[in-house]
């Protein structure tokens, strides 16, 4: 892995971005080089195997905590407490503390076929961008991962911060060290509303509660849900949530409750609800077909 000075060394220091205004002028000035438009990408699950990594890290870390050890198809929840293998929410705080402090940040490797993939969208003419959940005092092992396995592909990097709660509260933001033309963005915002100041014009994420999301804004993006994942197997309707669902996974073993919202779960992924403006895409081909399609007129924004 390259070191904070060798990385210097190859582009210039990072342009932060401070306010809204400083947003939309930058990606003002991107579009005007990019004809065709600005692709949000998501980090996690969609550039690199991070939750594979996790089940890999939870059976080395914490031998015994489950039996047999997890598997990623029991990953069904973005939060960890509401899955088998982790405890209450403070043990999982605790637990995803450790997996930081033991490297998580630097193990993930590639998803398959995601650099091949975004040299192509970039040869065709996108502005790319990184939107990811991560925090801002993540941005330093985030962007050598970027230098290190995806280098020279992203114009843009933003943190929304939607799990500031689960990062060591001991870890430091370190200042100075960007990948080449990184944009930070400093303040906390969700990811429809970075994509409409960055002016981007779909969102290629792997999490069903951000499609939903985006689906319940004023102006809905386009969303290629990312990956057949069991985290996103489901995408519940407004409405439709039942209270027990709400209960951390040791709670509703004990209780008596899974079998019940096992049950609940498989109506729901048989049923294959999704919003308007969201399509599942299996893997990078998908998502470049996905877009082929749409320059052929054949896919709607």
């Amino acid at each position: 892995m390259k070191s904070h000075d060798d990385c210097n060394e190859h582009g210039p220091d990072p342009l932060v971005i401070e306010n809204d205004a400083d947003v939309a002028k930058h990606a003002a000035g991107i579009q005007d080089v990019k004809s065709k438009g600005v692709l949000a990408i998501d980090m996690d699950d969609v550039l690199c195997n991070t939750n594979q990594t996790i089940v890999d890290m939870h059976a080395e870390l914490f031998p015994g905590k489950a039996t047999p050890p997890i598997s990623i198809e029991e990953f069904e929840h973005y939060l960890y407490w509401h899955n088998r293998g982790w405890g209450t929410q403070e043990e999982t705080v605790d637990m995803v503390s450790q997996l930081y402090r033991a490297g998580l940040m630097d193990r993930p490797r590639p998803l398959p076929g995601a650099r091949a993939a975004l040299s192509k969208l970039k040869n065709m003419g996108y502005s790319l961008i990184v939107i990811t959940a991560r925090s801002e005092i993540q941005r330093e092992g985030t962007e050598v991962w970027l230098e290190e396995h995806l280098p020279d592909l992203f114009d843009e990097l933003h943190f929304t911060g939607a799990f500031n709660h689960l990062i060591p509260a001991t870890h430091a933001e370190h200042e100075g060290h960007a990948a080449k033309r990184a944009v930070v963005s400093h303040k906390k915002r969700t990811k429809h509303e970075v994509m409409k100041q960055t002016g981007a014009m779909l969102l290629v994420d792997d999490s069903a509660e951000n499609a939903l999301a985006a689906a319940k804004a004023d102006e809905p993006p386009r969303v290629l849900l990312f990956g057949n994942y069991p985290w996103n197997a489901e995408i519940v309707p407004p409405g439709e949530h039942h209270p027990d669902d709400k209960m951390i996974y040791i709670d509703c073993e004990q209780c008596g409750k899974l079998p019940a919202r096992r049950q609940r779960r498989q109506a729901r992924i048989e049923r294959g609800w999704l919003p308007d403006n969201v399509t599942r895409v299996a893997d990078w081909n998908a998502v470049i077909a996905w877009i082929e399609r749409h320059e052929r007129g054949e896919n709607k924004l």
